[in-house]
């Protein structure tokens, strides 16, 4: 009833594909949003009518305009204010961040490497991990499809079921404890004391599954399920920040086919 997961390929990445910049930019806005005028006075005070763009990239490069003109305290305070005062968290460890701000890491990680193409000297760049990974069917259960995708869909919480196993795996599902950085993160914020949970059963992220969407940076489709010599597959690509691994993963192991999330 287990999935079978192949990793394809394993890299650093600074950014989402080209195709996650509409989704990640309107994380952005939000950030914005929430921090109010002063954000958005002090990016128009060096690049006037910054916000009025065509596309993502463009806006990206505004940003970017603004970090060349303006001075260091001043960048250093845009992103104090856009991450809500977890920008210092975020460069050491995404683990250390508040939980409540957890779902927004991913904007914080997209708007810190955007600052840091500019001035890295100020704003230091975050090599995340990004790994393609096949996926293959269990005839059972439908495996994920491009309509399963965005902040609300079922790939965040089932990419980050999978990095649990990916943690965790050194044989079949049942034969060890899912265990790690992201079960710690979900227990502690459960009030549990457990630091591992079996690994032959769906994994309940409770009331916190929007927290998968910043745990996982992106995750995206690469290809819709299709049958191959009758066995169903599908390839995903997940971007996660090495601090939620913690080492080295297997290249073949099971995952768990849904979460209590989805299931």
């Amino acid at each position: 009833m287990y999935y079978r997961v192949k990793i394809l390929s394993e890299g650093k990445q600074r950014f989402p594909a080209k195709r996650e910049y509409e989704y990640i930019n309107n994380e952005l806005g939000l950030l914005f949003e929430d921090a109010g005028e002063q954000a958005y006075e002090l990016i128009e005070k060096y690049v006037t009518d910054a916000f009025e763009y065509e596309d993502s990239e463009e806006f990206m490069q505004n940003l970017q305009t603004f970090a060349k003109r303006a001075e260091q305290k001043e960048i250093q305070f845009l992103m104090a204010i856009l991450t809500n005062g977890n920008w210092e968290q975020l460069q050491k460890s995404p683990t250390l961040m508040d939980s409540e701000a957890m779902e927004n890491s991913a904007a914080y990680w997209f708007l810190n490497n955007i600052l840091a193409q500019t001035v890295p000297n100020i704003v230091e760049p975050i090599d995340a991990i990004c790994l393609k990974v096949q996926v293959y069917g269990n005839s059972e259960y439908a495996l994920l499809g491009k309509e399963d995708t965005g902040k609300y869909g079922e790939i965040y919480p089932f990419a980050a079921r999978l990095l649990m196993d990916a943690y965790s795996s050194n044989g079949p599902i049942g034969n060890y404890q899912l265990c790690g950085p992201i079960v710690e993160y979900f227990e502690k914020l459960k009030g549990t004391k457990r630091n591992s949970v079996p690994s032959n059963e769906p994994y309940d992220f409770e009331d916190f599954v929007d927290d998968t969407g910043g745990i996982v940076l992106s995750a995206s489709v690469i290809k819709d399920p299709e049958d191959s010599d009758e066995e169903e597959f599908a390839v995903y690509e997940i971007i996660v920040h090495p601090a939620w691994l913690g080492k080295e993963i297997p290249t073949d192991f099971e995952t768990y086919p849904y979460s209590d999330y989805f299931a």
